[in-house]
């Protein structure tokens, strides 16, 4: 069960005819393996030269899928951060497989790669919710370090805000004794149940629209006119119905 060469041989295209919004579930579908080898696995963060070391283990993940390029029937997932500009003035390089990309909404492991006439695919998995296991590090000083802001240490009971992940990664060791991030992958005994697929979280609806005079343009379509259940988290647009948040909790917003 090795994440990097499911990714490798992974083609959306291969799965038949799919829906560029995914109204009939097969990218959801496609996406499922992906994210279970995911929720299966772990980072481990070991301090160099030593037998000190942290897992961290997503219990939650949104996958992100953007395809660049023209065309009708490209897939197009706007809230995607790492993407060339809608100009196309701006062109963003690919990223090497398995590339840790931090941004505002917290750390997303990258599977970029190149698609079809040279065009890059923008594809990603956002760690939503996450629990982490002390229980191999040797402390040496500051005890308490980090207990004060990530008390999510059961899978059950997950770190939900996702930006803490760069707390989870990052501040375990100094830099000064060294330290490193790997992925691991569960075995076949460890895979995961997914008990929640869902739309991922306040991520809007697009539509393209020519609102300025200089063309169509990508715009997050507005609250109004739409019921509660159909908007986003913060109430502020509509909300996107792909069905691409995968978590092997149960939904306890219902």
């Amino acid at each position: 069960m090795e994440l990097k060469n499911e990714i490798t041989k992974f083609n959306l295209r291969e799965n038949g005819e799919v829906d560029k919004d995914d109204k009939n579930g097969k990218i959801s579908e496609a996406f499922k393996p992906i994210a279970e080898m995911i929720l299966s696995g772990y980072f481990k963060v070991s301090k160099n030269n030593s037998d000190s070391y942290v897992t961290v283990h997503p219990t939650c993940v949104e996958m992100y899928y953007h395809e660049e390029g023209e065309g009708d029937d490209k897939i197009k997932d706007y809230i995607v951060y790492h993407r060339n500009s809608n100009d196309g003035k701006k062109e963003v390089s690919v990223f090497p497989l398995g590339v840790l990309h931090n941004h505002v909404s917290g750390i997303d492991l990258t599977f970029e790669r190149m698609g079809e006439n040279n065009n890059p695919i923008r594809f990603s998995a956002l760690i939503r919710e996450f629990w982490v296991d002390k229980s191999h590090k040797i402390e040496e000083s500051h005890e308490n370090y980090g207990e004060e802001n990530i008390k999510a240490y059961t899978e059950s009971n997950p770190e939900k805000r996702s930006t803490y992940l760069y707390e989870a990664l990052y501040s375990q060791y100094s830099v000064f004794d060294g330290f490193s991030v790997q992925w691991v992958d569960g075995n076949d005994d460890e895979r995961k149940e997914i008990r929640c697929v869902k739309n991922r979280l306040n991520v809007a609806e697009y539509k393209m629209e020519n609102k300025d005079g200089k063309g169509l343009k990508p715009i997050k379509v507005e609250k109004t006119g739409f019921a509660d259940e159909f908007l986003t988290r913060n109430k502020n647009y509509k909300q996107c119905q792909r069905m691409w948040s995968y978590s092997i909790n149960e939904d306890k917003t219902k």
